[in-house]
């Protein structure tokens, strides 16, 4: 499913609710090996920080040597220097090596807990089908769990670190840039740390008018995000779909649709360009300026001739420091911005997955054969009347045949079966662990023709010759070579031989209850009644509910179910049968 249309959410509460994705990890059963590496990390970028309050001490020295011409004290100054460097280099190459492994493990950890929450209680069903908002999940679990954890280590550690960095050089730029004194209004007025302050409100200042000018990036990168994905989605239908588009000559249709999405993309990329460059402008032009500020801050030094070149060396290393400490959200606001929005997407997809099922449709898992229904309705997700059904009892080992107009609820009526129908009240009874349903397009996973034979269980669940034996009694003898050929097979086979693997299956798995939905429906005569008659040979005593448009598998179901004006009727099946249709063994 595709929503292209985000919904409004500024709200602190949803915020908060966004930024909170982040923290499972850290609270789970494997904190304790991220927590010590991240500790660490916390650690080598503290040791870090103070080799660079170092060598600001260590420049004020080698200046003042240098320019008093003191040549000796300035070569007894490198070794140390020399070690530092190789220390800092160090602490840097280790922090970030660890801070790539946080990043990965934390990442795997991520995408299992979002897999396993997509792909139980059929919750990737409920997104496709509308039973569930959501989008692109592929994209979810694959892109924003990546962007995610890269992004918010990187931020978060950067923030560590400028923090750091800002308490250790606050000090410094504290305690050797003086105070200053001057009168206002008749006042005597004392400022200590004047430079400290002014480089703390010109720095906010500046980041408050980025916010303020880029603020709707965070929005307009969300949508990006959607238009992106949609068409990404749109050129894999394409794929998936290319012999019926090349069949349908659907060349230019394809293109204006695709035409369509590059538009929308084009012009929601104009608000981001624009939001970025607003708030990367006031960035850069900050970044021009600040030397003024500095310059202007130190004139009082000037005029009262108190300022050295080595203490200026170490003055200016230090405003740079403190400037870059809290410039971290100017130099960061982009990213930032990409992460809010990749946080309440993540947000998002963990509120449709946890959605619970709002069925009144109640499944008993049961051990008795065969399937009992008892005042089952199935509407249509408008709300409209599809069918009803006031009791109806399949006993164990029979054989039904459902028929009806197209859109009379067949199909519908075995997905409430098979749970995944919400629309509706009533119960049905069956042994779920033990059916097995077959939809009228069969599943083919990418893999070897083993692996596709035996989903979904392992490709070693049976031994080749019952591999082999199952694909000769579905007419597919030429495949025995195959199994261990690994393939597209959805690409490879025709849907007609899609759907007698699909029988080889059940013939594998011999479930006690089958549905089946037009599973036979793109096989000729001969094959239909030959894997019928496999069928009922292999599974004498399987219950079989079967769909079907056509007359040829009439003869195998003793039993009918017509579904007829939203009403059931059932009757004796070879009744309705045309005389030909008589089974017979392969």
């Amino acid at each position: 499913m595709r929503r292209t249309d985000p919904p409004a959410r500024h709200s602190i509460r949803h915020s908060l609710s966004d930024w909170a994705v982040l923290l499972p990890y850290w609270r789970s059963r494997e904190k304790w090996v991220p927590l010590a590496m991240l500790a660490t990390i916390v650690g080598l970028s503290f040791v870090y920080v103070r080799t660079a309050v170092w060598f600001g001490r260590w420049n004020q020295h080698f200046f003042d040597a240098m320019f008093a011409y003191r040549v000796e004290t300035c070569l007894w100054l490198l070794p140390a220097y020399i070690g530092v460097c190789i220390l800092s280099s160090g602490c840097y190459v280790l922090q970030t090596y660890l801070t790539q492994v946080l990043s990965m493990r934390w990442r795997l950890w991520n995408t299992r807990v979002y897999l396993r929450q997509y792909l139980s209680h059929t919750a990737y069903y409920r997104m496709e089908h509308g039973a569930a908002t959501g989008d692109n999940p592929d994209q979810r679990i694959a892109d924003d769990l990546s962007q995610m954890t890269v992004l918010s280590l990187r931020m978060g550690l950067d923030g560590i670190q400028a923090v750091t960095t800002l308490l250790s050089f606050s000090i410094v730029l504290w305690d050797i840039g003086g105070s200053i004194n001057f009168n206002c209004l008749g006042h005597h007025i004392h400022v200590s740390g004047y430079l400290l302050l002014g480089t703390v409100l010109a720095t906010l200042g500046a980041s408050v008018v980025m916010e303020r000018l880029g603020s709707p990036l965070v929005e307009a990168d969300y949508r990006q995000q959607h238009f992106d994905a949609d068409l990404r989605a749109d050129l894999l239908d394409i794929r998936r779909n290319s012999e019926q588009i090349a069949f349908c000559r659907g060349e230019d249709a394809e293109k204006l649709r695709l035409s369509h999405n590059l538009r929308t993309i084009a012009h929601n990329w104009r608000s981001v360009v624009t939001y970025t460059w607003r708030a990367n402008f006031v960035g850069d032009l900050f970044n021009g300026t600040a030397s003024i500020i500095l310059w202007v801050l130190l004139l009082p030094r000037l005029a009262a001739h108190a300022l050295t070149f080595g203490e200026y060396s170490r003055i200016n290393a230090a405003f740079m420091q403190v400037r870059r400490s809290l410039q971290w959200f100017m130099n960061n606001y982009t990213d930032l911005a990409t992460l809010r929005s990749v946080l309440q997407r993540l947000h998002e997809f963990e509120r449709t997955v946890r959605q619970p099922s709002r069925t009144r449709i109640t499944r008993i898992d049961t051990q008795a054969p065969g399937l009992d229904i008892h005042d089952l309705v199935l509407d249509r997700p408008d709300g409209g009347r599809l069918v009803q059904i006031p009791a109806l009892h399949v006993g164990g080992g029979e054989r039904w045949l459902v028929r009806g107009a197209s859109g009379s609820g067949k199909s519908t009526l075995l997905r409430a079966i098979a749970g995944l129908w919400e629309h509706g009240h009533g119960t049905i009874a069956l042994d779920i662990g033990d059916s097995m349903f077959l939809p009228q397009r069969a599943y083919l996973p990418p893999g070897s023709l083993r692996a596709v034979l035996a989903y979904p269980r392992a490709a070693d669940s049976h031994e080749d010759v019952r591999y082999a034996a199952v694909l000769r009694t579905v007419n597919l003898d030429r495949h025995v070579a195959r199994l261990d050929e690994t393939a597209q097979w959805d690409a490879v086979l025709s849907p007609g031989e899609a759907q007698r693997i699909a029988i080889a299956r059940v013939l594998l798995q011999r479930p006690g209850l089958l549905f089946m939905d037009e599973a036979t429906s793109a096989l000729d005569a001969d094959n239909t009644r030959r894997v019928h008659a496999a069928l009922l040979a292999a599974l004498p005593r399987t219950t079989i509910i079967s769909i079907s448009h056509h007359d040829g598998p009439c003869a195998f179901y003793p039993h009918e179910l017509l579904l007829e004006g939203g009403r059931v009727i059932t009757r004796i099946a070879h009744d309705t049968c045309p005389q030909d249709a008589a089974p017979h063994s392969p």
